[in-house]
């Protein structure tokens, strides 16, 4: 291996230390590169150091590369000297890319332990066959069909409870080793030996709940998201319950939630304050290096919020009996304020929720309409009815929020994929933006900005750059996908890339947005995982 850095790791470095003050303290034991975590850091705060592009163009098919897959939600990466890993965890198995310089080839697609019948039904002729139909559907605007033939993706792919959730989250260490969940309860392990041509292979695997006492393992059925301590231990979010392992993947600690939903992934603060949110509570409980806390002593808490009555959202098409978002993490090193943020599912209308993360404040009196004196404010959404299912953005002290309610769902309860496919094409799309900041000196958000014509079909988390101020946006314009970049503070769009065609291949749906060292745009979504060569557009 190379032992020079190269100059743009070099930048990276400095930019990451400039803006230290509104970034989330780096955490040792994962990679150092600028996404080898889901939603970009530990404390899920969706801001990148990348310095992204700021002019805008329609791409041409030669500037969209792509390598056929079934889902992904973002594709990590990690950076091998000069070279630069991508790895695509989906519902399959494990996709590594070779993305060094303008490359985007295929190095390797691995199934998981134990679950090659199911990698081996999904060649890529079946996955482009599949999107080819959506599309003709699309495009004769077939409102039925596209139903339908969304529906018949679910046989074709085998997607299921089982399948679908496998490879939504992952996390990259720092020796390079990269970890996922699949097939419900299990976590798997799995290495290159750091070299950039070897396949990635799963080199452990263990089924996490099996390891809990079976009274405390019923009704514990499958993972949903992980995230990595500050002392090196990994951490699953699970229907009903939070665990605990070493890289080993041996169980060292638990807590459950009876009686309450997980549907969400969780974030982790420097001190190993673990947020995890189900649809009754947002629960901060504590690792203490030993010990999975609940304590208060130790720094835990529990705090309720607004939700809509038990299926409500369900039924408007949202994927969450409670809150739909991630907790994400705002306040780091000597800002004032230290707080966690999700959307709620108060009945009347979603809103964004503050709440303290440690003590709160001397003298702080309950606010008027709030569940806990915990709370620190919230304010209501105008742009969506149902809870939000994209994690709140946060950077500095601005959170940006999406709309993600579908006005005319499938019909279906947790049918996500044909809500996706007909919203903005035969029926109408989830629209609308809205930025809001905390004032410390008022204990209390104000909105700033808002953008309604923004087409939020693929539940897309934007990323904010912390180097130009910029935020990236997923977007539909005419049933084309699209990316833009607006101003973080104003909201003004300063620039647009339109995808080559109006092909369903360009979607991001369930994806989260990743920019690579020099730039380029890394998506995931539906048919694909996505390398858009944007990056000197500067």
């Amino acid at each position: 291996m190379s032992t020079h850095l190269p100059i743009w790791t070099i930048a990276l470095c400095l930019l990451s230390t400039a803006h230290s003050a509104n970034l989330p303290e780096k955490n040792p034991w994962v990679a150092n590169s600028p996404y080898a975590i889901s939603h970009h850091d530990s404390a899920q705060t969706d801001a990148t150091t990348i310095d992204g592009p700021s002019r805008g163009k329609k791409l041409s098919h030669s500037e969209a590369k792509f390598v056929p897959s079934v889902w992904c939600s973002a594709p990590l990466y990690k950076l091998l000297g000069d070279d630069i890993v991508v790895i695509a965890s989906n519902p399959m198995g494990l996709i590594k890319i070779r993305a060094t310089g303008e490359d985007y080839t295929l190095v390797s697609n691995v199934p998981y332990p134990n679950r090659e019948e199911v990698h081996a039904d999904n060649p890529d002729d079946v996955i482009l066959e599949l999107k080819d139909d959506i599309d003709y559907r699309r495009r004769n605007k077939q409102d039925l069909r596209l139903l339908l033939n969304s529906l018949w993706m679910y046989y074709k792919l085998d997607i299921n409870m089982r399948t679908m959730p496998s490879g939504a989250y992952a996390v990259i260490d720092k020796d390079g080793y990269h970890y996922t969940n699949y097939d419900k309860v299990h976590l798997v392990k799995s290495f290159d030996g750091n070299k950039v041509d070897q396949p990635l292979l799963p080199v452990k695997h263990a089924d996490i709940i099996n390891q809990l006492p079976p009274p405390v393992a019923q009704g514990i059925d499958k993972i949903l998201g992980i995230n990595m301590t500050y002392d090196g231990h990994l951490v699953a979010a699970a229907t009903g319950a939070l665990i605990v392992t070493d890289r080993e993947l041996r169980v060292v600690g638990y807590a459950t939630f009876p009686g309450e939903y997980v549907e969400n992934s969780i974030a982790i603060d420097k001190d190993n304050g673990i947020y995890v949110v189900t649809s009754k509570y947002l629960h901060k409980l504590v690792w203490t290096g030993s010990k999975l806390s609940r304590q208060e002593v130790d720094g835990a808490w529990r705090a309720p919020y607004d939700v809509m009555p038990e299926g409500e959202a369900l039924k408007m098409g949202a994927a969450s009996h409670g809150s739909g978002t991630t907790p994400s993490l705002m306040g780091f090193g000597d800002d004032k304020d230290k707080l966690v943020i999700i959307s709620d599912g108060n009945p009347d209308n979603a809103r964004v929720v503050a709440f303290w993360r440690e003590d709160i404040p001397a003298g702080f009196k309950q606010k008027p309409g709030t569940a806990t004196r915990r709370i620190a404010d919230q304010i209501p959404l105008s742009i969506s009815k149902t809870t939000i299912e994209s994690s709140l953005v946060v950077y500095g002290n601005g959170v940006l929020a999406l709309n993600t309610t579908y006005p005319e769902p499938s019909g279906i309860p947790m049918d996500l994929l044909s809500s996706a496919f007909l919203a903005g094409t035969t029926r109408p799309a989830p629209k609308g933006i809205q930025k809001f900041e905390w004032l410390e000196d008022e204990n209390r958000f104000v909105a700033t900005w808002s953008d309604d014509t923004i087409d939020n079909t693929d539940w897309m988390p934007p990323a904010v750059s912390a180097t130009n101020g910029l935020v990236y946006i997923a977007n539909k314009r005419n049933d084309v996908y699209e990316y833009l970049a607006a101003d973080w503070d104003t909201g003004e769009v300063k620039a647009v890339w339109e995808f080559p065609d109006d092909s369903v291949l360009w979607n991001n749906w369930g994806g989260i947005t990743v920019f690579l060292p020099d730039g380029d745009l890394l998506l995931g979504g539906f048919f694909a995982t996505k390398r858009y060569d944007i990056g000197a557009l500067r």
